[in-house]
């Protein structure tokens, strides 16, 4: 499992592995889940951090 940092773009996974949304890194909570802000909205979402990976792109437009 990777590390992301605050400001890392990533995907969110879904459980079989197809991309959900994209989305920012907020923080990593203490019991190793990330919350992430999803792209084109406010909605933050609590992610386990093998549901994510890591997304080319380094910020959004």
């Amino acid at each position: 499992m990777s590390e992301y940092r605050r400001g890392d773009c990533v995907f969110i996974l879904r459980p079989n592995g197809e991309v959900l949304a994209s989305g920012k890194v907020q923080r990593q909570r203490p019991d190793g889940r990330y919350k992430v802000r999803k792209a084109g909205s406010n909605q933050v979402v609590t992610v386990p951090g093998g549901r994510l990976e890591g997304h080319p792109q380094s910020r959004w437009a």
